[in-house]
């Protein structure tokens, strides 16, 4: 079968990982716009000691969907003088947390509903009379934005599989020795640092592993660079402000750094374990079974088990009862 690469690959791949992009940066932005001085104040108010800051933290990670944005207002609270430092450091390890929930959203099997809901809530921000009631709209709009983005995405990576040069280049980054997975934490890193979004990452390594390109072993590594590669916007944020400021990036910074150190000498025993765990979830994550006839992969939630190996060593490898990843997203 012969493969148009623009058509093909390059407008669902690049249009879909725009339109994921946009779809989280909608969501961001309208669920900020609902409450973000409650949750400024909330954020102030609660945390007070390590634990009360990790929770809060982990709350408000969970309800944007951006550790970056979480970050830079930790950053920017502590510059005002309305958080201390200490406080803030928790609360950032609570952000790290937090983000991990984001990747059980985009794990909803509601990939082809994606673009219907993106088009019913637009309509609905169009012609809505209150600001509360677009701003709603809009937080909906990129939620299910973002489901569309990663199916368009995953549909244009699967004929790469057809290619072979593409295929070779990807056996070069396979994580199957400790050298290998500093490469691809290294890559990882750098990608995300580039383009400033963890999630944007993970949802590029979910649609090439839901493509049976990616293998999973090397998923999670790369999961493992964009948690490096995301502080680099909170250093940013820090360069102009006060020193308590700049010690809350750098504490954000060490905390990633810490935790991904701590990972990479116990990766594979690790990944023996979770595979080993996967066996009451659905199998073997690296075998593709059939769906309705299609091949699938049962792995789509490994970035919860891996990521934030300093605040949560948790062993969600993949969602409940027996599950498959179609175009993405699990299917039950």
């Amino acid at each position: 079968m012969d493969i148009d690469i623009f058509k093909d690959i390059l407008v669902p791949v690049i249009g879909g990982l725009g339109i994921f992009m946009l779809g989280l940066d909608f969501m961001a932005n309208g669920i900020q716009a609902l409450s973000v001085n409650r949750m400024r104040a909330f954020l102030a108010k609660a945390a007070g000691t390590p634990i009360k800051g990790v929770l809060a933290g982990t709350l408000i990670t969970g309800l944007i969907q951006s550790s970056t944005a979480m970050s830079v207002m930790v950053v920017g609270l502590v510059n005002a003088g309305v958080i201390a430092l200490r406080p803030a450091i928790s609360v950032i390890m609570g952000a790290n947390i937090g983000t991990t929930l984001g990747n059980g959203l985009i794990a909803l099997p509601l990939g082809p509903l994606g673009l219907i809901l993106a088009g019913v809530f637009s309509l609905v921000y169009c012609f809505a009379n209150s600001e509360k009631m677009k701003n709603i709209a809009l937080a909906c709009m990129g939620f299910a934005l973002i489901f569309y983005g990663l199916n368009l995405m995953t549909g244009g990576l699967r004929p790469l599989r057809n290619l072979p040069e593409v295929m070779a280049l990807l056996q070069t980054l396979t994580a199957d020795s400790y050298l290998n997975l500093l490469k691809c934490v290294f890559i990882a890193a750098g990608v995300t640092a580039m383009i400033h979004s963890s999630s944007a990452t993970i949802g590029i390594v979910m649609g090439l592993g839901a493509a049976g390109i990616l293998d999973w072993t090397t998923a999670v590594a790369f999961s493992l660079g964009a948690d490096l590669g995301t502080t680099i916007t909170s250093w940013m944020a820090s360069l102009n402000l006060s020193k308590n400021a700049k010690r809350t990036a750098y504490a954000h910074i060490s905390f990633n750094i810490i935790g991904v150190c701590i990972t990479i000498p116990l990766f594979f025993v690790s990944m023996q374990v979770l595979e080993w765990a996967m066996q009451f979830f659905g199998g073997d994550p690296a075998i593709p079974v059939l769906v309705d006839g299609k091949e699938t992969f049962p792995w789509c939630r490994s970035r919860s088990a891996f990521t934030r190996p300093s605040s949560t060593f948790s062993t969600h490898c993949c969602c409940s009862r027996s599950l498959a990843c179609s175009s993405g997203f699990c299917r039950v």
